[in-house]
Protein backbone atom coordinates (compact mmCIF):
# COMPACT_ATOMS: atom_id res chain seq x y z
CA UNK A 1 0.00 0.00 0.00
CA UNK A 2 2.86 2.39 0.80
CA UNK A 3 4.12 2.14 -2.82
CA UNK A 4 0.62 2.94 -4.11
CA UNK A 5 0.30 5.94 -1.80
CA UNK A 6 3.68 7.32 -2.90
CA UNK A 7 2.74 6.67 -6.52
CA UNK A 8 -0.51 8.56 -6.11
CA UNK A 9 1.18 11.73 -4.85
CA UNK A 10 4.09 11.59 -7.34
CA UNK A 11 1.81 11.15 -10.37
CA UNK A 12 -0.69 13.91 -9.70
CA UNK A 13 -1.79 15.70 -12.91
CA UNK A 14 -0.63 19.26 -13.57
CA UNK A 15 -2.77 22.26 -12.66
CA UNK A 16 -3.26 23.09 -16.35
CA UNK A 17 -4.44 19.58 -17.16
CA UNK A 18 -6.93 19.63 -14.27
CA UNK A 19 -8.37 23.01 -15.30
CA UNK A 20 -8.73 22.01 -18.96
CA UNK A 21 -10.49 18.77 -17.99
CA UNK A 22 -12.89 20.64 -15.72
CA UNK A 23 -13.74 23.17 -18.44
CA UNK A 24 -14.41 20.32 -20.88
CA UNK A 25 -16.57 18.51 -18.35
CA UNK A 26 -18.95 21.42 -17.94
CA UNK A 27 -19.36 21.65 -21.74
CA UNK A 28 -19.67 17.93 -22.57
CA UNK A 29 -22.57 15.62 -21.73
CA UNK A 30 -20.87 12.20 -21.63
CA UNK A 31 -20.89 9.91 -18.58
CA UNK A 32 -17.50 11.04 -17.25
CA UNK A 33 -18.43 14.70 -17.63
CA UNK A 34 -21.68 14.16 -15.72
CA UNK A 35 -19.65 12.55 -12.93
CA UNK A 36 -17.28 15.51 -12.72
CA UNK A 37 -20.15 18.01 -12.75
CA UNK A 38 -21.84 16.19 -9.87
CA UNK A 39 -18.61 15.94 -7.90
CA UNK A 40 -17.63 19.61 -8.32
CA UNK A 41 -21.11 20.89 -7.55
CA UNK A 42 -21.42 18.58 -4.55
CA UNK A 43 -18.11 19.41 -2.87
CA UNK A 44 -19.05 23.00 -2.02
CA UNK A 45 -22.61 22.11 -0.99
CA UNK A 46 -21.54 19.12 1.08
CA UNK A 47 -18.72 21.13 2.65
CA UNK A 48 -21.25 23.66 3.98
CA UNK A 49 -23.41 20.80 5.29
CA UNK A 50 -20.48 19.17 7.07
CA UNK A 51 -19.50 22.46 8.72
CA UNK A 52 -23.07 22.99 9.96
CA UNK A 53 -23.37 19.42 11.28
CA UNK A 54 -20.13 19.86 13.22
CA UNK A 55 -21.41 23.11 14.72
CA UNK A 56 -24.71 21.45 15.67
CA UNK A 57 -23.11 18.81 17.89
CA UNK A 58 -21.58 21.05 20.61
CA UNK A 59 -24.61 23.38 20.41
CA UNK A 60 -26.97 20.46 21.03
CA UNK A 61 -24.84 18.96 23.81
CA UNK A 62 -24.54 22.33 25.54
CA UNK A 63 -28.30 22.83 25.29
CA UNK A 64 -29.46 19.47 26.72
CA UNK A 65 -26.31 17.75 28.07
CA UNK A 66 -24.39 14.67 26.88
CA UNK A 67 -26.79 12.10 28.39
CA UNK A 68 -29.94 13.70 26.96
CA UNK A 69 -28.22 14.09 23.58
CA UNK A 70 -27.38 10.38 23.78
CA UNK A 71 -31.11 9.65 24.27
CA UNK A 72 -31.93 11.51 21.04
CA UNK A 73 -29.18 9.70 19.12
CA UNK A 74 -30.26 6.27 20.36
CA UNK A 75 -33.98 6.75 19.70
CA UNK A 76 -33.50 8.34 16.28
CA UNK A 77 -31.15 5.53 15.18
CA UNK A 78 -33.69 2.87 16.13
CA UNK A 79 -36.71 4.55 14.53
CA UNK A 80 -34.56 5.19 11.44
CA UNK A 81 -34.56 1.43 10.96
CA UNK A 82 -37.91 1.87 9.28
CA UNK A 83 -36.16 3.47 6.32
CA UNK A 84 -34.72 0.02 5.60
CA UNK A 85 -38.17 -1.53 5.17
CA UNK A 86 -39.01 -0.23 1.70
CA UNK A 87 -38.52 -3.83 0.50
CA UNK A 88 -35.68 -2.64 -1.71
CA UNK A 89 -38.03 -0.51 -3.84
CA UNK A 90 -35.89 2.63 -3.58
CA UNK A 91 -32.81 0.91 -4.97
CA UNK A 92 -34.93 -1.01 -7.47
CA UNK A 93 -36.37 2.29 -8.71
CA UNK A 94 -32.92 3.84 -8.93
CA UNK A 95 -31.55 1.08 -11.15
CA UNK A 96 -34.72 0.97 -13.29
CA UNK A 97 -34.73 4.71 -13.95
CA UNK A 98 -30.97 4.82 -14.61
CA UNK A 99 -31.20 1.88 -17.02
CA UNK A 100 -34.05 3.47 -18.98
CA UNK A 101 -32.35 6.87 -18.85
CA UNK A 102 -29.16 5.37 -20.34
CA UNK A 103 -31.13 3.86 -23.23
CA UNK A 104 -33.27 7.03 -23.77
CA UNK A 105 -36.44 5.13 -22.78
CA UNK A 106 -38.33 7.23 -20.24
CA UNK A 107 -41.89 6.22 -21.08
CA UNK A 108 -42.33 4.03 -18.00
CA UNK A 109 -40.53 6.40 -15.62
CA UNK A 110 -43.63 8.23 -14.42
CA UNK A 111 -45.41 4.91 -13.79
CA UNK A 112 -42.48 3.53 -11.76
CA UNK A 113 -42.21 6.74 -9.71
CA UNK A 114 -45.97 6.98 -9.04
CA UNK A 115 -46.16 3.31 -8.07
CA UNK A 116 -43.17 3.62 -5.74
CA UNK A 117 -44.77 6.54 -3.89
CA UNK A 118 -48.04 4.61 -3.55
CA UNK A 119 -46.42 1.45 -2.19
CA UNK A 120 -44.16 3.35 0.23
CA UNK A 121 -47.14 5.38 1.50
CA UNK A 122 -49.04 2.14 2.18
CA UNK A 123 -46.06 0.62 4.02
CA UNK A 124 -45.56 3.79 6.10
CA UNK A 125 -49.26 3.93 7.03
CA UNK A 126 -49.36 0.26 8.08
CA UNK A 127 -46.22 0.67 10.14
CA UNK A 128 -47.50 3.81 11.85
CA UNK A 129 -50.87 2.24 12.77
CA UNK A 130 -49.11 -0.88 14.07
CA UNK A 131 -46.78 1.26 16.16
CA UNK A 132 -49.67 3.20 17.70
CA UNK A 133 -51.28 -0.09 18.73
CA UNK A 134 -48.19 -1.40 20.53
CA UNK A 135 -46.72 1.93 21.71
CA UNK A 136 -48.59 2.04 25.05
CA UNK A 137 -47.51 -1.52 25.92
CA UNK A 138 -43.77 -0.93 25.46
CA UNK A 139 -41.45 0.34 28.21
CA UNK A 140 -39.09 2.45 26.12
CA UNK A 141 -36.93 3.32 29.13
CA UNK A 142 -35.79 -0.31 29.30
CA UNK A 143 -35.11 -0.57 25.57
CA UNK A 144 -33.08 2.64 25.47
CA UNK A 145 -31.63 2.31 28.99
CA UNK A 146 -32.92 5.77 29.98
CA UNK A 147 -33.74 7.01 33.52
CA UNK A 148 -37.22 5.95 34.65
CA UNK A 149 -38.17 9.53 35.53
CA UNK A 150 -37.89 10.39 31.80
CA UNK A 151 -40.50 7.80 30.77
CA UNK A 152 -43.14 10.28 29.59
CA UNK A 153 -40.52 12.40 27.78
CA UNK A 154 -39.11 9.36 26.01
CA UNK A 155 -42.62 8.27 24.93
CA UNK A 156 -43.24 11.69 23.33
CA UNK A 157 -39.81 11.69 21.66
CA UNK A 158 -40.37 8.25 20.16
CA UNK A 159 -43.70 9.38 18.72
CA UNK A 160 -42.27 12.61 17.27
CA UNK A 161 -39.33 10.82 15.69
CA UNK A 162 -41.59 8.10 14.28
CA UNK A 163 -43.92 10.65 12.61
CA UNK A 164 -40.95 12.37 10.99
CA UNK A 165 -39.33 9.19 9.77
CA UNK A 166 -42.63 7.91 8.33
CA UNK A 167 -42.82 11.14 6.34
CA UNK A 168 -39.16 10.84 5.26
CA UNK A 169 -39.74 7.23 4.29
CA UNK A 170 -42.04 8.39 1.48
CA UNK A 171 -40.50 11.79 0.71
CA UNK A 172 -36.94 10.47 0.28
CA UNK A 173 -37.99 9.00 -3.10
CA UNK A 174 -37.05 12.36 -4.61
CA UNK A 175 -33.39 11.77 -3.62
CA UNK A 176 -33.40 8.35 -5.30
CA UNK A 177 -34.77 9.84 -8.50
CA UNK A 178 -32.32 12.75 -8.57
CA UNK A 179 -29.41 10.34 -8.19
CA UNK A 180 -30.80 8.03 -10.88
CA UNK A 181 -30.82 10.81 -13.49
CA UNK A 182 -27.29 11.97 -12.59
CA UNK A 183 -28.31 14.96 -10.45
CA UNK A 184 -26.92 13.64 -7.17
CA UNK A 185 -25.49 17.03 -6.18
CA UNK A 186 -29.07 18.27 -5.77
CA UNK A 187 -29.57 15.62 -3.09
CA UNK A 188 -26.81 17.39 -1.16
CA UNK A 189 -28.73 20.66 -1.51
CA UNK A 190 -31.77 19.06 0.16
CA UNK A 191 -29.65 17.66 3.00
CA UNK A 192 -27.74 20.89 3.54
CA UNK A 193 -30.89 23.02 3.69
CA UNK A 194 -32.24 20.59 6.33
CA UNK A 195 -29.09 21.22 8.37
CA UNK A 196 -29.47 24.99 7.94
CA UNK A 197 -33.02 24.75 9.32
CA UNK A 198 -31.73 22.64 12.22
CA UNK A 199 -28.96 25.14 13.00
CA UNK A 200 -31.39 28.07 13.03
CA UNK A 201 -33.75 26.11 15.28
CA UNK A 202 -31.07 25.02 17.77
CA UNK A 203 -29.62 28.55 17.93
CA UNK A 204 -33.09 29.89 18.66
CA UNK A 205 -33.57 27.33 21.46
CA UNK A 206 -30.14 28.06 22.91
CA UNK A 207 -30.89 31.77 23.24
CA UNK A 208 -34.62 31.87 23.95
CA UNK A 209 -35.67 28.56 25.59
CA UNK A 210 -34.74 26.69 28.73
CA UNK A 211 -33.25 23.20 28.39
CA UNK A 212 -35.91 20.93 26.89
CA UNK A 213 -35.09 17.69 25.08
CA UNK A 214 -38.48 17.55 23.35
CA UNK A 215 -37.90 20.97 21.76
CA UNK A 216 -34.50 19.85 20.47
CA UNK A 217 -35.94 16.63 19.04
CA UNK A 218 -38.70 18.54 17.25
CA UNK A 219 -36.16 20.83 15.60
CA UNK A 220 -33.77 18.05 14.55
CA UNK A 221 -36.48 15.61 13.45
CA UNK A 222 -38.74 17.98 11.49
CA UNK A 223 -35.96 19.84 9.62
CA UNK A 224 -35.36 17.06 7.01
CA UNK A 225 -39.13 16.71 6.49
CA UNK A 226 -39.50 20.43 5.76
CA UNK A 227 -36.58 20.41 3.32
CA UNK A 228 -37.74 17.24 1.54
CA UNK A 229 -41.30 18.54 1.21
CA UNK A 230 -40.21 21.86 -0.30
CA UNK A 231 -37.74 20.34 -2.78
CA UNK A 232 -40.07 17.52 -3.77
CA UNK A 233 -42.57 20.11 -4.96
CA UNK A 234 -39.86 22.28 -6.53
CA UNK A 235 -38.04 19.57 -8.50
CA UNK A 236 -41.20 17.96 -9.86
CA UNK A 237 -42.14 21.34 -11.30
CA UNK A 238 -38.65 21.79 -12.76
CA UNK A 239 -35.86 19.23 -13.33
CA UNK A 240 -38.05 16.14 -12.84
CA UNK A 241 -41.22 17.34 -14.53
CA UNK A 242 -41.32 14.28 -16.83
CA UNK A 243 -41.38 12.01 -13.77
CA UNK A 244 -44.04 13.89 -11.77
CA UNK A 245 -46.16 11.25 -9.97
CA UNK A 246 -49.95 11.20 -10.11
CA UNK A 247 -52.75 8.80 -9.18
CA UNK A 248 -53.53 7.93 -12.83
CA UNK A 249 -50.05 6.49 -13.32
CA UNK A 250 -50.09 4.11 -10.36
CA UNK A 251 -49.78 0.55 -11.67
CA UNK A 252 -49.13 -2.07 -9.01
CA UNK A 253 -48.25 -4.60 -11.70
CA UNK A 254 -45.20 -2.46 -12.44
CA UNK A 255 -44.08 -2.87 -8.83
CA UNK A 256 -43.01 -6.41 -9.75
CA UNK A 257 -40.29 -4.89 -11.88
CA UNK A 258 -39.07 -2.91 -8.90
CA UNK A 259 -39.20 -5.95 -6.62
CA UNK A 260 -37.45 -8.30 -9.06
CA UNK A 261 -34.09 -6.98 -7.89
CA UNK A 262 -35.56 -5.18 -4.91
CA UNK A 263 -35.89 -8.26 -2.72
CA UNK A 264 -32.11 -8.73 -2.88
CA UNK A 265 -31.61 -5.07 -2.01
CA UNK A 266 -34.05 -5.59 0.86
CA UNK A 267 -31.99 -8.40 2.37
CA UNK A 268 -28.86 -6.28 1.96
CA UNK A 269 -30.69 -3.41 3.69
CA UNK A 270 -31.62 -5.65 6.62
CA UNK A 271 -27.99 -6.73 6.97
CA UNK A 272 -26.86 -3.12 6.72
CA UNK A 273 -29.41 -2.26 9.39
CA UNK A 274 -27.61 -4.54 11.84
CA UNK A 275 -24.18 -3.23 10.84
CA UNK A 276 -24.98 0.50 10.85
CA UNK A 277 -27.82 1.02 13.31
CA UNK A 278 -27.33 -1.37 16.23
CA UNK A 279 -24.14 0.17 17.61
CA UNK A 280 -26.01 2.91 19.51
CA UNK A 281 -28.33 0.38 21.18
CA UNK A 282 -25.45 -1.91 22.13
CA UNK A 283 -23.39 0.98 23.49
CA UNK A 284 -26.38 2.40 25.41
CA UNK A 285 -27.11 -0.92 27.11
CA UNK A 286 -23.56 -2.18 27.63
CA UNK A 287 -21.70 1.08 28.33
CA UNK A 288 -24.30 3.84 28.98
CA UNK A 289 -25.86 6.82 27.21
CA UNK A 290 -22.88 9.15 27.64
CA UNK A 291 -20.75 6.69 25.65
CA UNK A 292 -23.33 6.93 22.86
CA UNK A 293 -22.56 10.65 22.66
CA UNK A 294 -18.80 10.00 22.66
CA UNK A 295 -19.14 7.42 19.88
CA UNK A 296 -21.32 9.65 17.72
CA UNK A 297 -19.15 12.75 18.17
CA UNK A 298 -16.02 10.89 17.01
CA UNK A 299 -18.04 9.18 14.26
CA UNK A 300 -19.24 12.58 13.06
CA UNK A 301 -15.63 13.85 13.09
CA UNK A 302 -14.50 11.15 10.67
CA UNK A 303 -17.74 11.37 8.71
CA UNK A 304 -16.79 14.95 7.85
CA UNK A 305 -13.79 13.59 5.95
CA UNK A 306 -15.62 10.54 4.62
CA UNK A 307 -18.50 12.65 3.29
CA UNK A 308 -16.15 14.89 1.34
CA UNK A 309 -14.58 11.83 -0.29
CA UNK A 310 -17.96 10.11 -0.71
CA UNK A 311 -19.15 13.09 -2.76
CA UNK A 312 -16.85 11.65 -5.43
CA UNK A 313 -18.16 8.11 -4.87
CA UNK A 314 -21.92 8.74 -4.82
CA UNK A 315 -22.51 9.52 -8.53
CA UNK A 316 -20.68 6.34 -9.56
CA UNK A 317 -23.59 4.00 -8.68
CA UNK A 318 -25.76 5.29 -11.53
CA UNK A 319 -22.72 5.72 -13.78
CA UNK A 320 -21.77 2.06 -13.29
CA UNK A 321 -25.37 1.07 -14.07
CA UNK A 322 -25.16 3.10 -17.27
CA UNK A 323 -21.76 1.65 -18.26
CA UNK A 324 -22.78 -1.94 -17.51
CA UNK A 325 -25.94 -1.60 -19.61
CA UNK A 326 -23.77 -0.41 -22.51
CA UNK A 327 -21.02 -3.05 -21.87
CA UNK A 328 -18.38 -0.36 -21.40
CA UNK A 329 -15.88 -2.48 -19.41
CA UNK A 330 -12.92 -0.22 -20.25
CA UNK A 331 -14.65 2.75 -18.59
CA UNK A 332 -15.57 0.66 -15.53
CA UNK A 333 -11.96 -0.53 -15.07
CA UNK A 334 -10.60 2.99 -15.43
CA UNK A 335 -13.15 4.35 -12.95
CA UNK A 336 -12.38 1.66 -10.38
CA UNK A 337 -8.66 2.44 -10.64
CA UNK A 338 -9.42 6.13 -10.08
CA UNK A 339 -11.54 5.32 -7.01
CA UNK A 340 -8.79 3.16 -5.55
CA UNK A 341 -6.36 6.04 -5.99
CA UNK A 342 -8.78 8.22 -4.06
CA UNK A 343 -8.72 5.56 -1.33
CA UNK A 344 -4.98 6.14 -0.86
CA UNK A 345 -5.63 9.87 -0.47
CA UNK A 346 -8.37 9.08 2.05
CA UNK A 347 -5.97 6.83 3.99
CA UNK A 348 -3.38 9.60 4.34
CA UNK A 349 -6.00 12.21 5.34
CA UNK A 350 -7.47 9.73 7.81
CA UNK A 351 -4.11 9.30 9.53
CA UNK A 352 -3.80 13.10 9.79
CA UNK A 353 -7.28 13.29 11.31
CA UNK A 354 -6.31 10.77 13.98
CA UNK A 355 -3.07 12.63 14.78
CA UNK A 356 -4.80 16.02 15.02
CA UNK A 357 -7.90 14.80 16.88
CA UNK A 358 -6.84 15.76 20.46
CA UNK A 359 -6.35 19.38 19.40
CA UNK A 360 -9.51 19.43 17.26
CA UNK A 361 -11.69 17.98 20.04
CA UNK A 362 -10.29 20.46 22.58
CA UNK A 363 -11.19 23.40 20.32
CA UNK A 364 -14.45 21.94 19.03
CA UNK A 365 -15.98 20.48 22.19
CA UNK A 366 -14.20 22.28 25.01
CA UNK A 367 -15.15 20.70 28.34
CA UNK A 368 -18.56 19.43 27.22
CA UNK A 369 -17.27 15.93 26.39
CA UNK A 370 -14.08 13.90 27.02
CA UNK A 371 -12.98 11.73 24.08
CA UNK A 372 -10.43 8.94 24.77
CA UNK A 373 -7.76 8.62 22.08
CA UNK A 374 -8.35 4.85 21.84
CA UNK A 375 -11.86 5.58 20.54
CA UNK A 376 -10.47 7.97 17.93
CA UNK A 377 -7.83 5.70 16.43
CA UNK A 378 -10.08 2.62 16.33
CA UNK A 379 -12.76 4.62 14.50
CA UNK A 380 -10.04 5.85 12.15
CA UNK A 381 -9.21 2.23 11.27
CA UNK A 382 -12.93 1.48 10.93
CA UNK A 383 -13.40 4.23 8.34
CA UNK A 384 -10.47 2.94 6.26
CA UNK A 385 -12.13 -0.50 6.07
CA UNK A 386 -15.54 1.11 5.55
CA UNK A 387 -14.40 3.27 2.61
CA UNK A 388 -12.64 0.37 0.86
CA UNK A 389 -15.84 -1.67 1.14
CA UNK A 390 -17.98 1.24 -0.12
CA UNK A 391 -15.89 1.68 -3.27
CA UNK A 392 -16.57 -1.88 -4.36
CA UNK A 393 -20.11 -2.29 -3.09
CA UNK A 394 -21.11 0.83 -5.06
CA UNK A 395 -20.01 -0.97 -8.22
CA UNK A 396 -21.92 -4.12 -7.21
CA UNK A 397 -25.09 -2.15 -6.50
CA UNK A 398 -24.75 -0.39 -9.84
CA UNK A 399 -24.43 -3.56 -11.91
CA UNK A 400 -27.03 -5.39 -9.79
CA UNK A 401 -24.98 -8.54 -9.01
CA UNK A 402 -26.16 -8.86 -5.43
CA UNK A 403 -26.26 -12.56 -4.58
CA UNK A 404 -22.77 -12.79 -3.06
CA UNK A 405 -23.40 -9.50 -1.28
CA UNK A 406 -26.56 -10.93 0.29
CA UNK A 407 -24.71 -13.98 1.62
CA UNK A 408 -21.69 -12.06 2.92
CA UNK A 409 -23.69 -9.27 4.61
CA UNK A 410 -25.97 -11.79 6.35
CA UNK A 411 -22.88 -13.57 7.72
CA UNK A 412 -21.37 -10.22 8.78
CA UNK A 413 -24.62 -9.16 10.49
CA UNK A 414 -24.82 -12.45 12.41
CA UNK A 415 -21.26 -11.96 13.65
CA UNK A 416 -21.52 -8.24 14.44
CA UNK A 417 -23.96 -8.13 17.40
CA UNK A 418 -22.50 -10.91 19.58
CA UNK A 419 -18.94 -9.81 18.79
CA UNK A 420 -19.77 -6.17 19.60
CA UNK A 421 -21.34 -7.14 22.93
CA UNK A 422 -18.45 -9.44 23.85
CA UNK A 423 -15.69 -6.97 22.95
CA UNK A 424 -17.70 -4.06 24.40
CA UNK A 425 -17.96 -5.80 27.77
CA UNK A 426 -14.22 -6.55 27.81
CA UNK A 427 -12.69 -3.48 26.14
CA UNK A 428 -15.35 -0.77 26.29
CA UNK A 429 -16.14 1.48 23.35
CA UNK A 430 -12.98 0.57 21.36
CA UNK A 431 -14.12 -3.06 21.62
CA UNK A 432 -17.48 -2.32 19.95
CA UNK A 433 -15.68 -0.44 17.18
CA UNK A 434 -13.20 -3.29 16.71
CA UNK A 435 -16.10 -5.66 16.04
CA UNK A 436 -17.22 -3.34 13.25
CA UNK A 437 -13.68 -3.26 11.85
CA UNK A 438 -13.64 -7.06 11.67
CA UNK A 439 -16.91 -7.35 9.75
CA UNK A 440 -16.14 -4.54 7.28
CA UNK A 441 -12.68 -5.97 6.56
CA UNK A 442 -14.40 -9.27 5.74
CA UNK A 443 -16.94 -7.52 3.50
CA UNK A 444 -14.22 -5.46 1.80
CA UNK A 445 -12.29 -8.60 0.80
CA UNK A 446 -15.38 -10.35 -0.60
CA UNK A 447 -16.63 -7.34 -2.57
CA UNK A 448 -13.17 -6.64 -4.02
CA UNK A 449 -12.92 -10.22 -5.27
CA UNK A 450 -16.35 -10.10 -6.94
CA UNK A 451 -15.71 -6.73 -8.58
CA UNK A 452 -12.45 -8.00 -10.11
CA UNK A 453 -14.22 -11.07 -11.48
CA UNK A 454 -16.94 -8.93 -13.09
CA UNK A 455 -14.67 -6.35 -14.76
CA UNK A 456 -12.31 -9.12 -15.96
CA UNK A 457 -15.36 -10.98 -17.42
CA UNK A 458 -14.55 -14.01 -15.29
CA UNK A 459 -17.60 -13.92 -13.03
CA UNK A 460 -19.51 -17.21 -13.16
CA UNK A 461 -21.98 -18.94 -10.88
CA UNK A 462 -22.94 -16.99 -7.76
CA UNK A 463 -20.34 -14.31 -8.58
CA UNK A 464 -22.45 -13.30 -11.60
CA UNK A 465 -25.89 -13.38 -9.92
Amino acid sequence: MLRNIIGFFTNLPSKGLILSRLKAAFKDGDRSSLLIKNIINSIGIKGVGILISLILIPLSINYVGAINYGIWLTISSVVAWMNQFDLGMGNGLRNKITSEYAQKQNQDGKIYVSTTYAVLAIIASIFFVFFLLVHTFVDWTKIFNTPIELASTVDIIVLIVLICFCAQFVLQTITVLLTAVHLSYKVNIIQTIALVISLIGVLFLSYFADMNLIYLVMVLAFSPVISLTFYTIYYYYNDLYDFTPNLKNIDFKKSKGLFSMGWLFFIVQLGSLVLYQTSNIIIANVLGLEEVSVFNVVYKYFTALFMIISVILNPYWSAFTDAYQLKDYAWMKKSLNNLRKIFYLFFVLNVLCVALSPVVFRIWLGDSLVVPFAVTWTLGVYFVAFFWYNIHVTFIYGVGKLFVQVISIVIAAMINIPLSIYLGNHYGLPGVITANIVVFTFLGIITFKQVQKIVDKKAVGIWDR
